[in-house]
């Protein structure tokens, strides 16, 4: 398994192609208003309201939110083969989250 940055953007990629992986801040927010329990994962250092919302509020409560700061938006875009990526979101309890958790504390990295 690839370690890091190339191995969190892989993941993203297969679970997309597994047509696990929420896309987008629209789909994540209504995915989140029906109570799916999330792992929702902002690219680098996100400066939206939706953030600050998700952060602040209810939806929050079953989920479990990660700044990669290290991923451009950019990065991430093209990981998922779509334009414009800052927020994508897995299921909390999919093996695609746990690989993501496991491969951020390998990394030994703090994130949010």
């Amino acid at each position: 398994m690839k370690n890091g940055k190339e191995g969190i953007l892989s993941v993203f990629g297969i679970a997309r192609r597994a047509n696990i992986l929420k896309i987008g801040q629209d789909i994540v927010k209504s995915s989140l208003a029906r109570g799916e329990e999330l792992l929702v994962v902002f690219a680098s250092e996100p400066d939206s309201s939706f953030y600050r919302s998700l952060r602040n509020g209810r939806l929050a409560e079953k989920s479990q939110i990660i700044v990669l700061p290290d991923i451009s938006g950019e990065a991430l875009s093209a990981a998922v083969g779509s334009g414009n990526v800052k927020v994508v979101a897995l299921p909390l309890r999919s093996g695609f989250a746990r690989s993501i958790s496991q491969l951020l504390a390998e990394g030994g990295k703090e994130y949010e």
